[in-house]
């Protein structure tokens, strides 16, 4: 947590200098390679990752084995990369993409390079080291990247701090885990490749998800929409990212030990869930309530544009924040196939949503269809989890959110409602965060304290203090 929360200030320092310096248009850039860039990312791990965490039978051979095929393979995805630089300059007519994909492509490379010791850290529970090289890299491409850009480096900047991190990060791997060096061998493995290759469709389909409304909106909106929405859509990932991946990277290792008993880790997840739930209501009726002050205070009154999308957009923050917990479940009982039937489901629903705000040309409607999508997702997702990973019903693995989860609902229907007046309020926006932040919490603290969460949260604490993680 510490690392995380460390990282969310040092990622929203260098965020608020670079939305100040560089334009939307930067930004919408750098996003159409990126979404490029991380297909290769996923192409090249292979779901290798979290096989590595999940099987720790692996030799010393077979590990050198699986280091020496990233090496190879990250290679080769990072100059795919650069070389599709002038392809992707002539389809957007723009010279400037060569450069972005020149640099992104070794950003592809050492992050592939990366998979082994990271993954071995991760089984080894080395949390603490990860968080430090994770807090360290990104505090020094941001420092690296905030002097770019007020030194006049434009969409370069972005390309400095995203190969600056990956760099770090590769740099750093070989302080605290050393790759496995000696005499690679593949032999024995079927069961990792079994395990691997639905992780791989999974990230492969997840990428569409993901990514494929850049790709469109780049094309068919043009590059200052696709900033507007590809910096509001980051914006809500962050309390996403930054509430679920705390727990997500410690999911696996942790619930893999005892896979053989589904019923503690059933037990484990609920108190997860309910957890999330609480956490992740808060944030996201924040953001809901406070969508104008947070847009303005983070990126600069240039982007008021984006208040609208990133409003809509909030409505989805609460669910995913939960729905985000799943994947890691589904890797530690070892079920990457139905992982990857959810991935199918949400790469449907997600693409029909933004072929139907394309078509339209709206983003605000491509942003409700999507909060929509995000909905559908998660309750297709949590069915497959509940009935095929642990044999248990959608509804109990729910049952002790369920008096959250409706107060939840509650508060966000009267926000939503009422938001356009909770807008009008005077006064600049941080005086209007300032009165609307206590608000919001006193009412969401009388919530949880209705709904017995917070007694439940400091019987949690006490319980953890005293006994095993899980």
């Amino acid at each position: 947590m510490v690392g995380r929360y460390s990282n969310i200030v040092i990622q929203l320092a260098v965020t608020a200098v670079l939305a100040r310096v560089l334009s939307p248009e930067d930004f919408g850039l750098i996003a159409v390679v990126s979404v490029i860039a991380v297909f290769l990312s996923f192409v090249s791990e292979m779901g290798l990752g979290p096989a590595i965490i999940q099987f720790d039978d692996l030799t010393a051979a077979q590990l050198a084995g699986l280091f020496w095929i990233t090496i190879a393979i990250g290679s080769i995805a990072g100059l795919t990369l650069a070389s599709c630089g002038p392809f992707i300059a002539k389809i957007y007519a723009k010279a400037v993409y060569v450069k972005i994909a020149n640099g992104l492509g070794l950003n592809v490379t050492l992050s592939c390079w990366a998979i082994v010791p990271l993954a071995l850290l991760r089984r080894r529970q080395r949390f603490t080291t990860i968080a430090s090289m994770e807090v360290g890299a990104a505090a020094l491409s941001g420092a690296c990247a905030a002097f770019s850009a007020l030194y006049g480096g434009g969409v370069d900047t972005l390309v400095v701090k995203s190969t600056g991190n990956a760099l770090l990060i590769f740099l750093m791997c070989f302080v605290w885990q050393r790759p496995p060096m000696s005499r690679p061998s593949v032999r024995g493995m079927r069961h990792v490749i079994s395990y691997s290759v639905y992780q791989f469709l999974f990230n492969l389909v997840n990428y569409f998800t993901r990514n494929l409304d850049k790709l469109l909106i780049g094309k068919f909106l043009g590059s200052v929409q696709l900033g507007l929405y590809d910096m509001s859509y980051r914006l809500m990932l962050m309390p996403i990212s930054n509430l679920t991946h705390v727990v997500t990277p410690a999911i696996q290792p942790v619930y893999a030990a005892h896979s053989t008993d589904t019923t503690i880790i059933f037990s484990s997840y609920q108190n997860l869930l309910r957890v999330l739930f609480v956490g992740g209501g808060f944030v996201g009726l924040m953001a809901l309530t406070c969508s104008p002050e947070i847009i303005i205070l983070a990126y600069g009154s240039q982007w008021t544009e984006a208040i609208p999308v990133f409003s809509i957009l909030s409505f989805s923050i609460t669910v995913q924040v939960v729905l985000s917990s799943t994947g890691s479940v589904f890797q530690a009982l070892g079920k990457t196939k139905q992982l990857l039937k959810c991935g199918v489901f949400s790469t449907f629903t997600a693409g029909t949503a933004i072929g139907v705000g394309i078509y339209f040309s709206d983003l605000k409607l491509l942003s409700w269809l999507l909060v929509i999508s995000f909905f559908l997702n998660a309750l297709q997702g949590f069915y497959i989890l509940a009935s095929e990973g642990f044999g248990r019903s959608m509804v109990e693995l729910f049952r002790p959110a369920g008096r959250v989860i409706l107060g939840i609902a509650m508060l966000s229907l009267i926000v939503g409602v009422g938001r356009d007046q909770i807008y009008a309020l005077s006064g600049n926006a941080l005086l209007r965060l300032a009165i609307k932040v206590p608000i919001i919490s006193a009412f969401y603290l009388m919530m949880i304290f209705v709904t017995g969460d917070v007694a439940f949260l400091r019987r949690m604490l006490t319980v953890r203090v005293r006994q095993s993680p899980i």
